[in-house]
């Protein structure tokens, strides 16, 4: 073998292209082993869509649960409930599931009625509607200041593994 490899005569400039390009194909072999599922990692929320195998079970009838004549502090109260799902905060009294079903029904709520804080919900929800929480901490905080919260201010959005341990621990989950 070592006479094989005695015949060819590499430069420096050689060795070091073709030591970049094993560590590249080693490289390639050890992540194609261990790639993370893409899909899952690109999920913005967890109970738009079934996530990791878990779903969450919702046994509540949306039309029940959320009336078409809810006073305005009772849509705030849902708002403030479902962002907990997603937002790091020191205190949290109270979970309701974000779900999809119960977005689009508040936004119907919404439509059906006439409410003093009409254009702060519907943006809210209607941003959450299209999986985008990148403004939940402030989606959350505007609606504790307008319930003159004064603690449990949202410092931070929880990561995909706090959010999922989050429903766990708080709703029931089909596994």
């Amino acid at each position: 073998m070592k006479k094989f490899f005695a015949t060819f005569k590499f430069t420096k400039i050689q060795k070091v292209a073709i030591g970049i390009a094993l560590f590249g194909l080693l490289g390639t072999l050890v992540y194609s082993n261990m790639k993370p599922n893409l899909p899952d990692l690109l999920k913005t929320d967890f109970t738009m869509a079934e996530y990791g195998g878990i779903e969450l079970i919702d046994t509540k009838d949306v039309a029940k649960l959320f009336p078409l004549d809810m006073l305005d502090y009772e849509i705030a109260d849902a708002i403030h409930a479902m962002s907990h799902q997603k937002v790091e905060a020191d205190e949290k009294w109270s979970e309701m599931p974000l779900t999809q079903e119960r977005v689009d029904r508040l936004i119907e709520v919404l439509k059906a009625g006439d409410f003093e804080k009409e254009p702060v919900y519907f943006g809210i929800l209607n941003r959450w509607s299209g999986n985008d929480f990148s403004r939940v901490v402030g989606d959350h905080n505007i609606i504790w200041e307008m319930k003159n919260g004064t603690v449990g201010e949202a410092t931070g959005i929880l990561s995909d593994e706090e959010e999922l341990l989050y429903i766990e621990e708080n709703f029931d989950v089909n596994k």
